[in-house]
C-alpha cells in the first residue's frame, strides 16, 4: 500500500473542486439526513431547523452551479451563439 496515503481524501477533494455546487449539495444531503434522524427521535424543533439549513444549502448549490455554468459556456459552432452543450437536449 506504499505511496497511497491520502488517496481517497485527495480524490474526494478533487471531486468537490470540479464544481462549486458540490460542497453545498453534499451539505444539503447531510443536513436533510440529520433532520430526518432528529425527527425520528422526536425532536421536531431541531429537525425543522436542520431542514431549513438544508434548504439554504440547496439554494446555494443551485445558484453556484448556475453561475458556474453561465461563466463556462462555450459556442462549439453547432448551436446558437452562447448555447452550451449542457442546455441542448439532442
Amino acid at each position: 500500500m506504499g505511496g497511497r496515503g491520502g488517496g481517497a481524501a485527495r480524490r474526494f477533494l478533487d471531486f468537490l473542486r470540479e464544481s462549486p455546487g458540490r460542497g453545498p449539495a453534499l451539505a444539503f444531503m447531510a443536513l436533510l439526513l440529520g433532520a430526518a434522524a432528529y425527527l425520528a427521535a422526536g425532536d421536531e424543533d431541531t429537525a425543522n431547523r436542520l431542514a431549513e439549513y438544508a434548504y439554504y444549502a440547496l439554494v446555494i448549490a443551485v445558484a453556484s452551479e448556475l453561475v458556474w455554468l453561465a461563466r463556462h459556456r462555450e459556442d462549439d459552432g453547432e448551436g446558437q451563439a452562447g448555447q452550451s452543450r449542457a442546455w441542448r437536449w439532442s
